[in-house]
């Protein structure tokens, strides 16, 4: 077995980057990438013998709007708890900073939805909420 490692820090533009083409996501371009992981609010990485295999972050206002945004876990690597441990990092950053009434949104990628229902989050739309919405450029 191996011993991943959550450390509370920023990766480097290229390893987000990698990271994020690694899961097929749209790429923000270098100056959009560095100034995004530069203004979250909380990041950790998962790193493996010092390679980046995974991240997490969180953005928002710091008051009472929080967003869970970019877990991503290496594709050879998925499947083996390091998700978990990234979201367990926010769950307890989040739970040292939020106060009463506080919103914490995130979108789920598509087939993903059930990990993040184990950590209290419900799908939209339902009975009391419209659809999450998006909106590309």
């Amino acid at each position: 077995m191996f011993e991943v490692k959550i450390i509370e820090r920023i990766p480097s533009v290229a390893e987000f980057i990698s990271l994020r083409t690694a899961v097929g996501w749209r790429i923000p371009g270098h100056a959009a990438a560095e100034k995004g992981i530069n203004n979250s609010l909380f990041m950790v990485c998962a790193e493996l013998r010092e390679e980046v295999v995974g991240c997490g972050r969180i953005i928002g206002d710091g008051g009472f709007v929080y967003y869970i945004q970019d877990i991503i876990v290496l594709p050879k690597y998925q499947g083996k708890g390091i998700g978990a441990k990234i979201m367990d990092r926010i769950v307890d950053y989040l739970k040292k900073q939020c106060v009463e009434g506080t919103i914490i949104c995130l979108m789920a990628a598509k087939g993903k939805e059930n990990f993040y229902k184990k950590y209290g989050f419900i799908e939209r739309p339902n009975d009391k909420y419209g659809a999450g919405m998006i909106k590309l450029l």
